[in-house]
């Protein structure tokens, strides 16, 4: 049974939680790197130091949402579709599902993908949650790829590392050009077909 919260602990709580929805909101409005304890100590009607009872630093704040994004994307990969399907369901199934989570949640992605924030390392905990995503990850690309005839001359690794390239590659393309379009849709988010065909042609010949 999970243990009762005091009233003082379920405010604290309360407010962590108000803390980073407020700091999610800033950061896709004014850019990752620009968020600003000030600012977030505004909305909330409190004094900047305040914020230090929360959060040691900007950073901390940055630590945590980093953590929770690759729990929340662990769960959108966990249940995409046809994980049992053929290896061309798969791999598309795997694209849209990285383009979704990104368009849906475009400063959690930036935080977690691309490092836009100079000086923050994420800390040994939260870096286990996107190791421990990773692993799954390696883990449903080697049953896919022992389950389909793949007859390349190529290692699994760079197989893996090269299908990884396409799906952020088109991903970044999406969003830097048509992010107001959903998945399927613009100049690049419409092509997910047409690199999986490609991945298929040069795997299974």
């Amino acid at each position: 049974m999970a243990k009762r919260l005091t009233r003082r602990e379920q405010v604290r709580e309360e407010t962590i939680e108000k803390i980073l929805s407020i700091a999610r909101e800033e950061m896709q409005e004014n850019g990752v790197a620009a968020l600003s304890l000030g600012v977030i100590a505004k909305r909330l009607g409190m004094r900047t130091p305040s914020l230090y009872t929360y959060f040691d630093s900007k950073n901390d704040i940055y630590n945590e949402l980093f953590r929770q994004g690759f729990l929340e994307f662990g769960r959108w990969m966990d249940e995409r579709p046809y994980q049992d399907g053929t290896l061309r369901e798969n791999l598309e199934s795997s694209m849209n599902t990285y383009m979704g989570f990104a368009q849906e949640n475009p400063d959690l992605y930036q935080l977690m993908f691309q490092r836009p924030v100079p000086g923050f390392v994420p800390s040994e905990e939260s870096m286990a949650v996107s190791l421990a995503r990773l692993d799954m990850a390696r883990s449903q690309f080697t049953h896919i790829w022992e389950s389909a005839e793949i007859t390349a001359d190529i290692a699994f690794e760079e197989a893996r590392d090269l299908f990884i390239a396409f799906q952020h590659g088109l991903t970044e393309l999406h969003l830097a050009n048509n992010p107001e379009l959903p998945v399927g849709q613009g100049r690049f988010g419409k092509l997910i077909p047409q690199a999986v065909q490609m991945v298929l042609d040069a795997w299974q010949k």
